[in-house]
């Protein structure tokens, strides 16, 4: 199973994003679950990047099976606003619509 944490402050601000596990809901390549989420989480970090102009904070296992993502410092408004926009529409698209659709492979949650 893979499960996805989101993370917020005490501002319920987006904060922190992390994905580990893997879904076993088919054949290697053919697993549609794990693309799913590979390729939300994925984008979610490349996006920030190209939209905010700033790198998130990364952490992942490059055999897969592991990302983290982190808000980094010293953003300004704008980029915030950005930041906040990306990580809930992958919130929502992960919860609502993969988890939704596939949750015995699926958790997603907020801390």
């Amino acid at each position: 199973m893979i499960t996805v944490q989101f993370k917020q402050n005490t501002h319920k601000e987006w904060v922190a994003m992390e994905a580990s596990g893997h879904a076993l809901s088919g054949e290697y390549g053919h697993d549609l679950v794990c693309a799913a989420v590979s390729t939300l989480t994925i984008s979610l970090v490349n996006n920030i990047e190209r939209l905010t102009g700033i790198a998130p904070i990364v952490s992942l296992d490059p055999d897969g099976g592991y990302l983290y993502m982190e808000r980094p410092e010293g953003l300004n408004d704008n980029q915030l606003g950005i930041f906040q926009l990306l990580v809930e529409s992958t919130y929502l698209a992960l919860s609502e619509d993969v988890a939704g659709n596939y949750a015995e492979y699926l958790t997603v949650t907020i801390s």
